[in-house]
């Protein structure tokens, strides 16, 4: 009869499908995607390692090296700085007069155009590292990298007893760039309400009182090399907290293999002044007077 029968199948088909879940499970844990993602994950370029082919070492300027003075040329103002510092007033003068006019939405519209501009023209930043003692060191970030990989930088540079020493990197007289968000002070719980008022004073011009970190540079956040004005070259000063070490006796303490490679400070490029438009002369070698006001001054006479 066929009724024993088909147990018989149902058993036979039964003992069969077990066998086969293992096999399609081991099927995805033999390809596991971890690790093509983290094989083909690219090193950040915002990082620059001390042993990178663009990390330069200059060794402290010596009195031999320093560039001559210029002569009395050199201070003549030339048509190409009148013409750059009228460009400078014109958009200065814009800037003051359109400014007011401009909503909050089109003032953020123009301020990232002028970065993307920025960005566009100078995509890398020239970064270059003063020690007390005259050491520099330079490397090249991108213009979009915040400040924090030039602080690792800097420590990947240190030798190893100076690596856990605090420091802050500045431009005088006291510009600071911080590594991590200051910390602002507690605002008073109880306020007179006559004093709510307050007048906040500009992060602009000299400063008095103690060194207060962040003053017209970094807030230690994520801002780019290209919004704190880093682009497209800075050098920038170290400030540690060991006053003994910002002494200018005090060598600086890079790593040994970074001061065999020590080079000459690079004289500063001369600039070659643009040629001066000819003058037009008679033949006494005087300036020839315009037409027009040739008969301007005969019709006066």
């Amino acid at each position: 009869m066929s009724s024993p029968t088909l147990p018989t199948s149902q058993s036979t088909s039964a003992s069969t499908l077990p066998a086969s879940p293992p096999a399609i499970s081991q099927t995805p844990r033999a390809a596991s995607p971890a690790a093509p993602l983290a094989a083909s994950t690219p090193a950040s370029p915002a990082q620059a390692s001390s042993s990178s082919p663009n990390v330069q070492v200059f060794r402290p300027a010596d009195a031999s090296s320093k560039p001559a003075e210029p002569d009395a040329s050199f201070f003549e103002p030339t048509i190409s700085d009148v013409q750059s510092y009228h460009t400078m007033i014109v958009g200065r003068s814009k800037q003051l007069n359109e400014a007011p006019l401009l909503t909050a939405k089109h003032r953020e519209a123009e301020r990232a155009a002028a970065e993307k501009r920025k960005a566009d023209k100078w995509p890398n930043a020239t970064i270059r590292i003063k020690f007390s003692d005259g050491t520099q060191i330079q490397s090249i970030f991108p213009s979009t990298s915040p400040i924090q990989p030039v602080y690792a930088f800097v420590r990947e540079s240190l030798s190893s007893d100076a690596t856990a020493k605090p420091f802050t990197l500045y431009q005088p007289p006291r510009t600071t760039f911080p590594e991590h968000p200051v910390p602002q002070p507690p605002a008073p719980k109880h306020i007179n309400p006559a004093m709510r008022a307050r007048v906040v004073q500009p992060q602009i011009g000299p400063q008095r009182g103690p060194n207060a970190a962040g003053i017209r540079g970094g807030s230690g956040g994520k801002e780019s090399l290209s919004e704190l004005g880093l682009v497209p070259q800075s050098v920038l000063l170290v400030r540690w907290e060991d006053a003994m070490m910002n002494s200018s006796d005090y060598p600086a303490p890079l790593k040994d293999e970074l001061r065999a490679q020590a080079a000459p400070l690079p004289p500063p490029a001369v600039k070659e002044p643009p040629e001066q438009p000819k003058k037009l002369t008679g033949k006494a070698g005087e300036v020839k007077m315009p037409k027009w006001l040739q008969k301007g001054l005969m019709k006066k006479k």
